[in-house]
């Protein structure tokens, strides 16, 4: 008699999924830092801009015989303006992620990462006018107190050499651009476009938005580029899989926490291929508090909200 209860079957699958999701993100961010020199490894270092361009450009003909069997009268769009507004948002955030990957070890970009759900809260708050519950004012405040811990501030205004710098500020700049396209795409949403047309914009307009600043650095890459490269779009398309695959098997508030694996496997990454060694545990121990705010989030909302001005 098999015994085995299905939904505790479903539920670890889930969690395997999303796990290998945040392989292959954690996957993708060390190939950044390797192809863009950020290692150190002085033979390497194609521009930022030029990376996410070819990215894109192949992420969009990877599409194209998707949009083509569907159609294209579903892709007719009545707001372009909105749709490059969201593209140019996450243009800009793809290149502050990746230059915060190219300057600071892959576990504490990584972990100061986590705070996009907090900033698309706050813009949630002040531009759509949601309202900040109790749980999610919980969030924002435990949230910024690991942020700290991570960051430490107060080391990089004393000038202490271990700090991480001005360079911390890349992954929250990320972070808050991937907030505005999250927001944007909320809008549009909220306006009948389709997913097919959002995403399809996204990655058709992504490729030139990016050839604007690559073109200020631009380097054709060499033969030696290209297998990473590739290597970049499989590890994406089975970070994008893997996750819609957990989010089938498992709701979200269950798959959540599994996503601290990509702190994990970011820092063994860098360890392996970089030689990158946290100094102190406070990369831990802060990246274990940011990580509880977004879960905090995926708490059942209470009916006491706070009202703000």
């Amino acid at each position: 008699m098999n015994t085995t209860n299905p939904e505790l079957k479903s539920q670890m699958l889930g969690a395997l999924w999303k796990v290998a999701s945040c392989f292959c993100f954690a996957a993708i961010n060390g190939i950044v830092r390797y192809i863009s020199g950020g290692s150190g490894h002085e033979d390497m270092g194609l521009p930022i801009y030029v990376i996410i361009f070819f990215q894109n450009l192949v992420g969009t003909l990877f599409m194209l015989p998707f949009i083509y069997n569907g159609g294209w009268k579903g892709l007719y769009t009545e707001r372009p303006l909105l749709h490059t507004m969201r593209v140019i948002s996450a243009v800009a955030g793809v290149g502050l992620w990746y230059w915060g990957v190219y300057y600071l070890p892959l576990a504490h970009a990584v972990a100061l990462s986590f705070t996009g759900p907090i900033f698309t809260v706050i813009g949630a708050h002040f531009f759509l006018k949601e309202k900040i519950t109790v749980n999610r004012a919980m969030a924002i405040l435990v949230c910024f107190v690991g942020a700290f811990i991570v960051s430490r501030p107060d080391r990089i205004l004393m000038g202490a050499e271990d700090s991480l710098g001005m360079a911390a500020l890349l992954p929250f700049g990320a972070a808050i651009a991937f907030a505005v396209s999250k927001l944007l795409s909320r809008v549009l949403a909220s306006q009948g476009e389709s997913a097919e047309s959002m995403t399809f914009y996204l990655l058709v307009l992504m490729a030139p938005l990016s050839l604007v600043p690559a073109s200020y650095a631009w380097v054709m890459p060499s033969t030696e580029y290209w297998p990473w490269l590739a290597a970049m779009g499989i590890f994406a398309a089975g970070a994008h899989y893997a996750l819609t695959k957990a989010l089938a098997a498992a709701e979200v508030s269950f798959v959540m926490p599994f996503g601290y694996s990509k702190i994990i496997m970011s820092a063994m990454i860098g360890y392996v291929a970089f030689g990158e060694t946290p100094k102190s545990m406070t990369i831990w121990i802060g990246s274990l508090i940011i990580f509880l705010s977004v879960t905090i989030l995926s708490f059942p909302e209470k009916k006491i909200k706070l009202q703000t001005a």
